[in-house]
């Protein structure tokens, strides 16, 4: 209790870096959520910031971005040119599972990168209730995000006495390589 009002308190005092820190992690998990968690666990391991600020901040981020990709789909219905853009085969092959499986595929999307684009889109396209899909993304992201943002700060921290200034950069291409190795293993594309 006491560290989340310190952590408004640190908010109500926060200077054009800390501002800066905050929307880049609420901003970043619309490109990439692993990047967000990576700069979220070194901005806690090196005491930049409170953990809970930077853990609202990336949730809030991974939320926001799902309803946009649930919008840009729910906007393809509507407009023919975000329907060229957006809505493929792999939507439409994604439609069907949507209404049966939207807890399980939403976090199968967390866990393999590249299909939540894909997924959160057909989601609005095919008309997914916008509650469940709220449920879906609300709760799925609140056990996603401490999990992994742990594993990072612990992985960091230990990495940290190892490997020095070059402890954080390492971790960033572990994670990247694993995020291929997921998608290789995960490939959704008929012609592997």
């Amino acid at each position: 209790m006491f560290q989340s009002i310190a952590a408004f308190g640190h908010v109500l005092t926060i200077d054009l870096s800390g501002f800066t820190k905050i929307t880049s992690l609420m901003v970043l998990p619309v490109a990439h959520e692993d990047l967000a968690i990576i700069l979220g666990g070194y901005i806690i391991a090196n005491n930049l910031m409170p953990a809970s600020l930077v853990v609202a901040s990336i949730y809030g981020g991974m939320v926001a971005s799902d309803f946009v990709l649930y919008g840009i789909g729910a906007g393809a219905r509507h407009l023919p040119w975000l329907r060229r853009w957006a809505v493929n085969d792999r939507v439409q092959n994604f439609a069907d599972a949507l209404k049966r499986n939207l807890f399980e595929l939403v976090a199968f999307c967390r866990v393999v990168p590249g299909v939540v684009f894909i997924a959160f889109i057909a989601c609005g396209w095919t008309r997914v209730p916008l509650a469940s899909f709220t449920i879906a993304s609300l709760i799925v992201s609140a056990l996603y995000l401490p999990l992994v943002l742990y594993l990072v700060i612990v992985f960091g921290d230990a990495l940290d006495d190892h490997a020095g200034l070059w402890a954080w950069p390492l971790l960033l291409c572990v994670l990247l390589v694993a995020g291929f190795v997921r998608y290789r293993v995960f490939m959704l594309d008929e012609t592997r």
